[in-house]
């Protein structure tokens, strides 16, 4: 038996590491025995709008989307104005949850440094590197995809660069690193402001959704 999950986001590479992370915390601290089912809205547009454009759609529509238990929406934080106007679509509705990646959805992705290093093939962060910094927080990072970039040239495991985004590197860190083994305690540790009131929105939504669910 599977759940739906709608994941409404900007691009392909936060719908990438947000499957992941959701599959993990259903399995792991929402106790589910049986897999979810991570569906990416395609937007008729991309960024910001695009995202409110959505979530108004589905709110209007729900009836039509009875066979989905949770709908996900999450946004970097330089959008201020569409947060507030997608919780204002969303009012309390509980099969909606919105989470707020403070600079972008790459802090996430940083914050869990064991997978993050083995991914890249260091046993440490390079010396002199951005990730090397002392007392490095990926939520505090200016630039986490700049951050990305850079290990990803340093390493010797790869053909080509994160640069401002990669879809493919996004796709396969989630799959071989998260789908199963994300570390949340270290994301939430260094993503204290953003990921961990994500986290505890999600688990309460996933307990709410598990109890409509005959596995």
């Amino acid at each position: 038996m599977s759940t739906r999950i709608g994941i409404i986001c900007e691009g392909t590479i936060d719908y990438a590491l947000l499957k992941a992370l959701l599959c993990v915390m259903a399995e792991k601290e929402a106790g589910f025995t049986w897999p979810i089912e991570c569906d990416f809205f395609t937007l008729p547009k991309r960024g910001f709008g695009a995202v409110l454009q959505t979530a108004e759609a589905l709110v209007k529509s729900l009836q039509t989307y009875q066979d989905y238990g949770l709908f996900v929406i999450v946004l970097d934080e330089r959008t201020a104005q569409v947060q507030k106007r997608v919780r204002m679509i969303i009012g309390g509705n509980p099969r909606f949850v919105l989470g707020i990646a403070i600079r972008e959805i790459e802090a996430w992705w940083l914050g869990d440094r064991s997978n993050t290093l083995e991914w890249v093939g260091f046993r440490m962060a390079p010396h002199g590197s951005r990730y090397a910094a002392r007392a490095y927080c990926s939520e505090k990072d200016d630039s986490p995809k700049k951050t990305l970039d850079e290990l990803t040239m340093l390493s010797d495991r790869f053909d080509r660069c994160y640069g401002q985004g990669s879809s493919e590197m996004a796709e396969d860190f989630s799959e071989r690193f998260w789908q199963h083994s994300a570390n949340l305690e270290q994301i939430a540790s260094q993503c204290p402001r953003g990921f961990r009131p994500f986290r505890r929105s999600i688990l309460r939504a996933l307990k709410q959704a598990k109890k409509t669910i005959q596995p």
